[in-house]
């Protein structure tokens, strides 16, 4: 009988840091400075993946892919992590199976395809007006 409280406390324990990172997502994005300026010359796709990367992407990861206080490490630019995927597609698969956070079935192919295709024009990998086919290619990331 005394492992009954425990378990009973346990979910919500889970639910109250579950509150506590839902707090700092919204004190991250409240905080953050406005987004940046969509890149001179850019596509449809990479103004969508800009839209998108905001609404979907900047609660957790900042306005400006680093500095959040949900996920403070660089997602581009100086210290980023992108180079780990090798390619566009490796990071489609990735994003594919684990993004958004929340619920990876929100964002169709194409919406996650744009975005990416954003990330990698922020990260100097593709030019602004370069499009990325649905589901990634091989452009390299570096």
């Amino acid at each position: 009988m005394t492992g009954l409280p425990q378990k009973a406390a346990r979910p919500a324990a889970l639910l109250g840091w579950a509150l506590a990172g839902l707090a700092m997502a919204a004190n991250a994005t409240a905080a953050s400075p406005p987004p940046p300026a969509p890149p001179a010359g850019a596509g449809a796709q990479v103004l969508a993946g800009a839209k998108l990367y905001q609404q979907q992407c900047a609660q957790c990861h900042g306005v400006m892919g680093r500095d959040a206080s949900v996920f403070p490490r660089p997602i581009w630019g100086p210290g980023h992590d992108l180079a780990k995927f090798g390619n566009a597609k490796g990071l489609f698969d990735y994003v594919q199976l684990l993004m958004p956070f929340d619920d990876p079935a929100k964002i169709d192919d194409a919406a996650k395809t744009a975005i990416i295709a954003y990330m990698l024009v922020r990260n100097g990998n593709l030019k602004a007006e370069a499009t990325v086919p649905t589901g990634g290619d091989q452009t390299a990331i570096k």
